[in-house]
């Protein structure tokens, strides 16, 4: 059986860039405490927004909900007698399933 190898070094320098990318950008963050700031306010808003838009979403579900449940009713049998009397007990018996003796 024939095998191929086949060079990695690019995926491994681009891992590599990201990896320093991202600790520049820590550095970055540590040194200049008003960029941390302005990043959590924003994170801040953006999640009001998101908890403000989902909550709306539900309300309106529910608001439109509403009207589908007064017209669909209810349905029921008048003509059923469920009685406890007419019960039966169900026998135990081999069902088949390779669980017996």
């Amino acid at each position: 059986m024939e095998t191929k190898r086949r060079s990695t070094a690019a995926s491994a320098a681009g891992i590599l860039f990201l990896a320093l990318l991202i600790a520049a950008l820590a550095v970055t963050v540590v040194m200049n405490a008003s960029i941390l700031e302005s990043l959590v306010a924003t994170a801040i808003v953006l999640v009001v927004a998101a908890a403000a838009a989902i909550g709306i979403v539900l309300l309106a579900v529910a608001v439109l909900a509403l009207p589908y449940y007064a017209a669909k009713g209810e349905q029921y049998q008048t003509d059923a007698d469920y009685d406890l009397d007419d019960v039966k007990p169900v026998k135990e018996k081999d069902s088949g399933r390779g669980g017996g003796e």
